[in-house]
């Protein structure tokens, strides 16, 4: 067994998340653009936020998360401004991902008989996507510096 399975047959599921979250945002604000950076710290912000106001163990997603949902519209908000604004095509992905888990908010409103466990993994499994477009983005506009030298971050 690798030291890779070994740490993920123990850690759990937010281990494994918290660690992919600090290696993708140092990933995107060492080695991205503007839109990277911005979009790394907006996501981490988003994240230790989202931490933050989750409501207490044991009633945690038995209803909406209000606090989690705010924070998803404002970082929804942020994407698509970077999406309009910036060159890249990544933001809009996210963009798209987090539009998908802010309905899965509205949706548990408008069905809330909805396993708890089902609302918890529908809203963790965009989080898991969107920290890969943010590789995926960093990694793409590293290579377009390599190969042309330049990659401008905004519209003009």
């Amino acid at each position: 067994m690798t030291r890779l399975q070994a740490f993920l047959a123990l850690a759990t599921r937010q281990d494994a998340f918290l660690v992919l979250l600090i290696a993708s945002t140092a990933y995107g604000l060492l080695q991205g653009g503007r839109p990277e950076r911005f979009g790394a710290v907006t996501l981490f912000v988003g994240a230790v936020t989202s931490a933050l106001v989750i409501g207490p163990v044991g009633t945690r997603f038995y209803h909406v998360e209000p606090g989690i949902l705010e924070i998803d519209i404002v970082v929804l908000g942020v994407f698509l401004w970077i999406s309009v604004r910036s060159t890249r095509f990544w933001p809009l992905w996210v963009a798209a991902l987090l539009t998908a888990e802010v309905i899965i908010h509205v949706g548990t409103v408008i069905a809330p008989s909805v396993h708890w466990k089902a609302y918890m993994n529908a809203t963790a499994l965009w989080s898991w996507l969107i920290q890969g477009m943010l590789v995926a983005g960093t990694f793409r506009h590293r290579r377009r510096l390599k190969r042309q030298g330049v990659d401008e971050p905004w519209k003009t």
